[in-house]
């Protein structure tokens, strides 16, 4: 039963991590730009990310901590013997640092410069470029979150079992 909790709490953080980067990039943002009054944009757009921060942050470490208990339970199974769930696994992990890695970039990086060109109401086109950035690292995380969700359900595949023992 504990174990499926874990993967209970290691599924719901992924959910909850994805599933409003999700909503950000296909409702919310694009919502965000038709607001014609820039300082009410940026205000919501700071209270959305700012709230999104705080959720993606407690999701992202629920995820990492199970995962830790999850890759421990899974080379006590002896899944790591088979070839493909050892290859899927390990590739679904370094994926999972990229993501981890991209999104402190976004916050910590690219939200902090964004928030500091606003306040001191910089020039737009510079304003402009550094949300270039901060667009293309969510995009990217979000497409690497895509693809850490379909090896998941890999590893929980008959697939991963088949093609032998390494």
């Amino acid at each position: 039963m504990f174990d499926a909790i874990i993967l209970w709490l290691h599924i719901l953080g992924a959910v909850v991590f994805v599933g409003p980067q999700v909503f950000l990039a296909a409702v919310a943002m694009p919502a965000l730009r038709t607001v014609g009054d820039p300082k009410l944009r940026q205000d919501l757009t700071r209270q959305i990310t700012r709230g999104f921060g705080v959720l993606g942050g407690i999701a992202l470490g629920l995820v990492i901590l199970t995962g830790f208990y999850n890759f421990a339970q899974a080379q006590d199974d002896g899944l790591m013997d088979f070839k493909r769930y050892f290859m899927v696994l390990n590739v679904k992990m370094t994926l999972a640092i990229v993501v981890v890695l991209l999104t402190a970039v976004h916050g910590f990086v690219f939200g902090r410069r964004l928030q500091e060109l606003q306040e001191r109401n910089a020039p737009e086109a510079e304003i402009a470029q550094v949300r270039r950035y901060s667009m293309m690292t969510s995009m990217a995380t979000l497409g690497l979150s895509l693809v850490i969700l379909l090896l998941a359900a890999l590893l929980a595949s008959s697939w991963s079992f088949e093609g032998g023992l390494r």
